[in-house]
Protein backbone atom coordinates (compact mmCIF):
# COMPACT_ATOMS: atom_id res chain seq x y z
CA UNK A 1 0.00 0.00 0.00
CA UNK A 2 3.02 2.33 0.01
CA UNK A 3 2.04 3.32 -3.51
CA UNK A 4 -1.53 3.64 -2.28
CA UNK A 5 -0.84 6.26 0.36
CA UNK A 6 -0.31 9.99 0.41
CA UNK A 7 1.47 12.27 2.86
CA UNK A 8 -1.02 14.24 4.94
CA UNK A 9 -0.99 16.93 7.59
CA UNK A 10 -0.25 15.30 10.95
CA UNK A 11 -3.58 16.24 12.48
CA UNK A 12 -5.84 15.30 9.54
CA UNK A 13 -8.19 12.36 10.18
CA UNK A 14 -8.14 12.77 13.98
CA UNK A 15 -11.57 11.22 14.41
CA UNK A 16 -10.62 8.22 12.28
CA UNK A 17 -7.44 7.85 14.35
CA UNK A 18 -9.23 8.01 17.72
CA UNK A 19 -12.03 5.60 16.80
CA UNK A 20 -9.79 2.70 15.78
CA UNK A 21 -7.27 0.42 17.43
CA UNK A 22 -3.71 0.70 16.23
CA UNK A 23 -0.54 -1.26 15.78
CA UNK A 24 2.36 0.37 17.61
CA UNK A 25 5.71 -0.55 16.06
CA UNK A 26 8.93 -0.20 18.05
CA UNK A 27 12.44 -1.47 17.40
CA UNK A 28 15.36 -2.73 19.43
CA UNK A 29 18.98 -1.74 18.89
CA UNK A 30 19.39 -5.13 17.18
CA UNK A 31 16.86 -3.87 14.56
CA UNK A 32 14.23 -6.37 15.74
CA UNK A 33 10.83 -4.91 14.87
CA UNK A 34 7.91 -5.47 17.24
CA UNK A 35 4.26 -4.59 16.57
CA UNK A 36 1.85 -4.35 19.51
CA UNK A 37 -1.89 -3.79 19.51
CA UNK A 38 -2.62 -0.41 21.06
CA UNK A 39 -5.91 1.00 22.30
CA UNK A 40 -4.75 3.79 24.60
CA UNK A 41 -3.65 6.65 22.37
CA UNK A 42 -4.41 10.30 21.70
CA UNK A 43 -3.45 12.78 19.02
CA UNK A 44 -3.18 16.54 19.18
CA UNK A 45 -0.78 19.36 19.91
CA UNK A 46 1.61 19.71 22.80
CA UNK A 47 4.20 22.48 23.08
CA UNK A 48 3.00 23.61 19.61
CA UNK A 49 4.07 20.25 18.15
CA UNK A 50 1.83 17.59 16.58
CA UNK A 51 2.01 14.74 19.09
CA UNK A 52 0.69 11.23 19.59
CA UNK A 53 0.58 10.11 23.21
CA UNK A 54 0.51 6.38 23.91
CA UNK A 55 0.14 4.38 27.12
CA UNK A 56 2.20 1.19 27.48
CA UNK A 57 2.47 -1.03 30.56
CA UNK A 58 6.03 -1.53 31.88
CA UNK A 59 5.49 -5.30 31.72
CA UNK A 60 5.24 -5.21 27.91
CA UNK A 61 8.14 -6.03 25.62
CA UNK A 62 7.30 -2.86 23.68
CA UNK A 63 8.00 -0.83 26.84
CA UNK A 64 11.52 -2.26 26.93
CA UNK A 65 12.05 -1.25 23.31
CA UNK A 66 10.55 2.24 23.73
CA UNK A 67 12.83 2.95 26.69
CA UNK A 68 15.89 1.57 24.92
CA UNK A 69 18.33 3.04 22.47
CA UNK A 70 15.86 3.81 19.65
CA UNK A 71 13.55 6.54 20.90
CA UNK A 72 11.07 6.25 18.00
CA UNK A 73 7.82 4.50 17.16
CA UNK A 74 5.22 4.30 14.44
CA UNK A 75 1.47 4.16 14.81
CA UNK A 76 -0.42 2.26 12.15
CA UNK A 77 -4.22 2.07 11.79
CA UNK A 78 -4.92 -1.19 9.94
CA UNK A 79 -7.24 -1.42 6.96
CA UNK A 80 -9.86 -4.15 6.90
CA UNK A 81 -7.41 -6.26 4.89
CA UNK A 82 -5.14 -6.79 7.93
CA UNK A 83 -7.59 -6.14 10.78
CA UNK A 84 -7.02 -9.69 12.08
CA UNK A 85 -3.44 -8.73 12.95
CA UNK A 86 -4.77 -6.78 15.94
CA UNK A 87 -5.63 -10.12 17.60
CA UNK A 88 -2.26 -11.67 16.78
CA UNK A 89 -0.21 -8.68 17.92
CA UNK A 90 -2.34 -8.25 21.03
CA UNK A 91 -2.03 -11.80 22.32
CA UNK A 92 1.55 -12.84 21.49
CA UNK A 93 4.74 -11.42 22.99
CA UNK A 94 7.59 -10.16 20.84
CA UNK A 95 9.96 -11.50 23.51
CA UNK A 96 9.23 -15.01 22.27
CA UNK A 97 8.08 -14.69 18.68
CA UNK A 98 8.57 -12.63 15.52
CA UNK A 99 5.13 -11.03 15.27
CA UNK A 100 5.89 -9.48 11.87
CA UNK A 101 6.33 -12.98 10.48
CA UNK A 102 3.55 -14.55 12.54
CA UNK A 103 1.00 -11.92 11.45
CA UNK A 104 2.33 -11.88 7.86
CA UNK A 105 2.85 -8.12 8.00
CA UNK A 106 4.79 -6.18 5.41
CA UNK A 107 6.91 -3.21 6.43
CA UNK A 108 7.68 0.08 4.71
CA UNK A 109 10.98 1.70 5.61
CA UNK A 110 10.65 4.90 7.58
CA UNK A 111 11.22 8.16 5.77
CA UNK A 112 12.19 10.22 8.84
CA UNK A 113 13.00 7.53 11.41
CA UNK A 114 14.51 4.03 11.58
CA UNK A 115 11.32 2.32 12.74
CA UNK A 116 9.17 1.20 9.78
CA UNK A 117 5.48 1.70 9.15
CA UNK A 118 3.19 -1.15 8.13
CA UNK A 119 1.74 -1.80 4.70
CA UNK A 120 -2.04 -2.10 4.25
CA UNK A 121 -2.87 0.52 6.87
CA UNK A 122 -5.25 3.44 6.43
CA UNK A 123 -3.10 5.75 8.55
CA UNK A 124 0.63 5.68 9.39
CA UNK A 125 2.60 8.04 11.63
CA UNK A 126 6.36 8.23 12.20
CA UNK A 127 7.10 9.60 15.68
CA UNK A 128 10.16 10.60 17.70
CA UNK A 129 9.77 10.34 21.49
CA UNK A 130 10.06 13.82 23.00
CA UNK A 131 8.92 13.02 26.55
CA UNK A 132 7.79 10.13 28.74
CA UNK A 133 6.40 9.82 32.24
CA UNK A 134 4.42 7.57 34.57
CA UNK A 135 0.67 7.83 34.12
CA UNK A 136 0.10 8.50 37.79
CA UNK A 137 -2.44 6.78 39.99
CA UNK A 138 -4.94 6.11 37.19
CA UNK A 139 -3.11 3.09 35.77
CA UNK A 140 0.23 1.34 35.93
CA UNK A 141 1.07 2.44 32.41
CA UNK A 142 3.81 4.75 31.17
CA UNK A 143 3.04 7.59 28.75
CA UNK A 144 5.19 8.24 25.70
CA UNK A 145 4.81 11.49 23.79
CA UNK A 146 5.86 11.16 20.16
CA UNK A 147 6.30 14.16 17.91
CA UNK A 148 4.72 13.29 14.57
CA UNK A 149 7.43 13.80 11.95
CA UNK A 150 5.41 12.57 8.96
CA UNK A 151 1.95 11.06 8.45
CA UNK A 152 0.26 9.16 5.65
CA UNK A 153 -3.31 8.23 4.73
CA UNK A 154 -4.35 5.52 2.31
CA UNK A 155 -6.16 6.67 -0.80
CA UNK A 156 -9.08 4.54 0.44
CA UNK A 157 -9.94 7.06 3.16
CA UNK A 158 -8.79 10.34 1.59
CA UNK A 159 -11.80 12.46 0.78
Amino acid sequence: MSENRKEIDSLDYNTYFIERDALLVSMGKDSKINPMTLKWKTIGELWMLPVITIAVAPSRYSFKLLTGEIQEFTINIPSNKILNTLDICGTLSGRNIDKIKEADLEIISGKKIRVPTLKDCNLNYECKIVHSCKSGQMASHHLFFGEILIAYASKEIIK
